[in-house]
C-alpha cells in the first residue's frame, strides 16, 4: 500500500459535524469536486456496498472499510488493478476539529493508477474538498425566498 495523499489541517467545525457528512455518501457530491453521484446501496456499516461516478470518469463500485461514530470514515473504491482508499478522520480541537484526510492505494496496478491521478492533483483536491464541505458546513443559513425579515420589538 502506497499513499497517495495526507492532509492534516484544524478546521471551525464539530468532528460530529464533519462525520456526519462524511458517513452520508450520497451527499459528497455536494462538496467533492470530482463526484457527479454517489449511491450507497445498503445500511450504512462496514462493508456496505454502494457506486459512485466520478466526472469525466467510470462508475466504479465501493465499500465502506472504516467508520467509528462521530470521527473517522472510510471508503474504498475497486478501481481496475487496485483499490482506492479515502479515510477522513476529526478529533476535538481547540478551534474546532483536527482533520487528517489520508488517501491510499494498493493492488497490481497501483503504480498505474498512482500516475493516472497523481499525487499532487489528489493533495489538491482533497484540500479543495475540505474548504468547500467547511464552507458547507459555516455558512448562514439563507431565508426562503419570498420571506420577509422583522425587526425584533
Amino acid at each position: 500500500m502506497s499513499t497517495l495523499a495526507h492532509l492534516t489541517t484544524d478546521v471551525p467545525v464539530e468532528p460530529s459535524r464533519l462525520w456526519a457528512r462524511w458517513a452520508d455518501p450520497d451527499t459528497h457530491p455536494e462538496w467533492s469536486h470530482d463526484l457527479a453521484w454517489v449511491r450507497l446501496e445498503q445500511p450504512l456499516e462496514v462493508g456496505a456496498r454502494g457506486h459512485l461516478k466520478p466526472k469525466g470518469g467510470p462508475r466504479s463500485r465501493f465499500t465502506v472499510t472504516e467508520l467509528e461514530e462521530g470521527r473517522t470514515f472510510a471508503d474504498t473504491t475497486h478501481l481496475i488493478g487496485a483499490r482506492l482508499t479515502f479515510r477522513h478522520a476529526a478529533e476535538p480541537a481547540a478551534a474546532g476539529s483536527r482533520v487528517t484526510v489520508t488517501v491510499t492505494i494498493e493492488g497490481p496496478l497501483a503504480a498505474a493508477w498512482t500516475r493516472i491521478l497523481g499525487p499532487a492533483a489528489t493533495r489538491e483536491g482533497i484540500e479543495k474538498d475540505l474548504e468547500e464541505l467547511v464552507r458547507l458546513l459555516t455558512a448562514a443559513p439563507t431565508a426562503p425566498t419570498g420571506a420577509t425579515r422583522t425587526a425584533d420589538r
